[in-house]
């Protein structure tokens, strides 16, 4: 080869030189070593999170808790009121019931029984009234068998006005008809009477006796 030829050799590489490193696509990021700032910032925020939910789930426990003590009161005072409703309810029945059979007894009479009619004005009574009744028994039962006289009472309507049952105590106020037989006459008389009763222990049970009557004048629909 002449020296006038251009030398065509590539000339070799340095491998001495070294390849530049690059970041490959697939390579993972560096991890935070434990212990170091960032590492503590982002566990505190899990521990975080769960305070105010815990907040809510105990201010919700003790709403249930305390609308449930309310709700027993509630419903115990409710039972407790009904109850006591129930026995006042009884007791006024109780004052109607025995009071109307007592107005009757005082009022009803047969001139031909006239020891009935004081037995049983007796027994409706106390013994405070009783007592009063015995004592004017025989000068009574004389003007009774004198005046020849049958009464028939109908209780048209009582209405207690008073009623307490701690002290055993009682009034009403009833509305009667009596029928007055004289011999061959008869008439029907309007009466209003007003009455207390007393409950009492009679063998060892609590009963309502008649320990008061007054008659209340009857006012006519044209006054």
């Amino acid at each position: 080869m002449s020296s006038d030829e251009v030398d065509e050799t590539v000339p070799a590489q340095d491998k001495s030189a070294e390849p530049v490193a690059t970041e490959s696509a697939g390579a993972e990021p560096e991890t935070t070593e434990p212990g170091e700032p960032g590492t503590a910032e982002a566990e505190s925020k899990p521990a975080e999170s769960r305070l105010p939910h815990q907040l809510v789930l105990g201010a919700a426990a003790f709403a249930i808790a305390a609308f449930l003590a309310a709700a027993v009161f509630g419903i115990l005072w409710w039972i407790a009121a009904g109850d006591d409703n129930a026995d006042r309810a009884a007791a006024r029945e109780d004052v109607v019931r025995v009071g109307s059979a007592a107005v009757r007894d005082f009022t009803e009479l047969d001139y031909t029984k006239p020891d009935q009619y004081f037995d049983r004005a007796i027994a409706a009574s106390t013994k405070e009234v009783g007592d009063q009744i015995a004592a004017g028994r025989d000068a009574n039962k004389k003007t009774m068998v004198e005046a020849k006289t049958v009464t028939t009472t109908k209780v048209l309507d009582i209405a207690v006005d008073e009623l307490n049952t701690d002290e055993g105590k009682a009034r009403f106020l009833a509305a009667v008809q009596v029928e007055v037989k004289q011999g061959d006459k008869s008439a029907v008389k309007p009466m209003r009477v007003e009455v207390q009763m007393t409950r009492q222990d009679q063998n060892g049970e609590q009963v309502w006796k008649l320990s008061g009557i007054d008659p209340v004048p009857v006012v006519s629909s044209g006054q």
